[in-house]
């Protein structure tokens, strides 16, 4: 038994090694398209965004093709002149995906920020708006006070844009896009790599994200993937040590 646990082990330091080394592809393809499927109010939600979405995007932010989709349940129907939204948490949370859906289209225009593939000031605004969300506030979504952290100048149109059929407009389109994964969506969030929707990773991601990311990452891997692969290496270590002292 001790020699099969012992083959077992050079086995998975073999694997490891080459999941460190045999990746020098070419650089130039090593963005992953990542795209979010989620509410406004979901605790869910919340957490995926603060705990392990936006904090990885920190050395990670140059690996991404971020696409964000503040729909989630929610359903829609046009009413003669507008859309109307039935949401999985209440109207409030309708007017809080219309904020975020207005944010995403008009901060810096919805152009990407520099040598990334997504807008960075638009997604620190969402985080905090997902961090900070309070229900039993008199102000549900502290638009404003997000605005003067991260910093967006033009909150004001964000503000209006949410109260305007533009805003309906725009998280039609959001609704689209969730249907296009899912109709219905069966679980909130909802994470999609490289326009792929597979259970394994969406479940995977919302523990660790940078480990689902970084299984689809081509070529020269950064350190954090080295770090997520070292985590997994050690836990391996321990169930092999206690099997061998169980036998």
């Amino acid at each position: 038994m001790k020699s099969e646990m012992w083959l077992l082990f050079v086995f998975i330091v073999t694997v490891s090694a080459h999941s460190q080394h045999d990746h020098h592809d070419n650089h130039q393809d090593h963005l992953v398209n990542v795209s979010v499927y989620y509410e406004s109010l979901c605790p869910d939600s919340r957490k995926f965004f603060t705990q392990q979405l936006y904090p990885s995007l920190r050395n990670l932010s140059s690996y991404v093709n971020l696409t964000l989709v503040p729909y989630g349940k929610s359903t829609s129907t046009f009413d003669i002149t507008d859309w109307q939204f039935q949401c999985h948490h209440g109207e409030i949370e309708c007017y809080g995906n219309k904020i975020q859906a207005c944010a995403l289209k008009l901060i810096d225009k919805g152009e990407n920020s520099q040598n990334l593939a997504f807008n960075e000031v638009a997604v620190g605004y969402i985080n905090c708006l997902m961090d900070r969300a309070d229900k039993t506030a008199q102000v549900v979504f502290p638009t404003k006070d997000c605005a003067l952290v991260n910093p967006v100048s033009n909150v004001q149109d964000i503000e209006n844009c949410a109260n305007h059929t533009d805003a309906s407009n725009y998280l039609s389109i959001m609704g689209k896009l969730t249907d296009a994964v899912q109709k219905p969506l069966k679980s909130v969030p909802t994470i999609v790599f490289n326009d792929e929707f597979k259970q394994e990773d969406n479940e995977l991601a919302q523990t660790n994200f940078v480990q689902a990311l970084c299984q689809y990452i081509k070529g020269e891997k950064p350190t954090e993937c080295s770090k997520a692969n070292a985590i997994t290496f050690s836990i391996t270590l321990v169930i092999i040590s206690i099997l061998f002292n169980f036998n």
